[in-house]
């Protein structure tokens, strides 16, 4: 029994590290202890989203589908990996499949403010203002003290 409640410790222990890596910038060292984590805890869907986003910041994008793909087969609900996806999808300039998988995102998660914005860029980008601005404004009425929302939002509407 110790040693499964030590497991558990130490996975969390190197989850928080990943984490930390990652958000410091050391993808290398972030994706070697998500390997490990991932051996460890093959249904982690956590540790799959923090892969897909790593290597999506390496420009790995085949991998980066590769592991969304994997959480949504764990768990066709979760949003943050359908947006993951979407993610890749506007990278590679799909932008329709990018708008669908964002969009599916929020049907599961409406309240998902990175879905939102991670929406309105692709619409931006693919020339549907009026769309990004609803976006952003669908985003503002989750989280109205969002300053960064609000300055993107008027940046958006700048000519």
């Amino acid at each position: 029994m110790a040693s499964s409640v030590g497991n558990v410790a130490d996975s969390t222990g190197l989850a928080e590290l990943a984490h930390r890596e990652y958000q410091a910038g050391d993808f290398e060292a972030a994706e070697r202890h998500c390997m490990q984590l991932w051996r460890q805890e093959p249904d982690n869907t956590g540790v799959l989203l923090l892969l897909s986003s790593i290597h999506f910041q390496c420009r790995r994008l085949d991998r980066s589908a590769h592991f969304s793909t994997l959480a949504i087969k764990q768990n066709p609900l979760l949003a943050e990996a359908y947006s993951n996806l979407g993610n890749v999808y506007k990278e590679r300039g799909q932008l329709q499949e990018a708008i669908e998988h964002y969009r599916h995102a929020l049907r599961l998660k409406p309240d998902f403010i990175d879905g939102y914005i991670n929406l309105a860029a692709a619409l931006v980008a693919a020339g549907d203002m009026e769309g990004a601005v609803q976006a952003y404004v669908s985003a503002l009425q989750y989280n109205p003290v969002s300053i960064i929302l609000r300055v993107t939002v008027y940046s958006s509407q700048k000519p």
